[in-house]
C-alpha cells in the first residue's frame, strides 16, 4: 500500500511539474520571443556572446525576401 502511495505521488508530481511550461505559456499575454519594446541590459550583454561563433554576420545578399528563398552558391567546404 505505501509503494502505491509513493507511486501515485511520484506520477502526480511528475505530471505537475511537466505541465508548468504549457500553464505559463497559455497565461502570456503576448508572445516572449517577438516584441517591439527596447532591448534591456541584459539582453544586450548577451547578445554579444550569442553570435560569438558566427562567421557570417551581417546581410545575406543571397537572400531574397520577395519570394522568401536562398538564391546562392552551394560553397565547396
Amino acid at each position: 500500500m505505501g509503494k502505491m502511495v509513493t507511486l501515485a505521488g511520484l506520477v502526480l508530481f511528475a505530471g505537475g511539474m511537466g505541465s508548468i511550461p504549457l500553464l505559463v505559456r497559455l497565461n502570456q499575454s503576448k508572445a516572449m520571443i517577438s516584441s517591439e519594446d527596447k532591448l534591456t541590459g541584459s539582453q544586450v550583454q548577451r547578445g554579444a556572446f550569442m553570435n560569438s561563433g558566427s562567421k557570417d554576420v551581417g546581410r545575406d545578399h543571397d537572400w531574397n525576401l520577395e519570394t522568401r528563398s536562398w538564391e546562392g552558391k552551394r560553397s565547396n567546404n
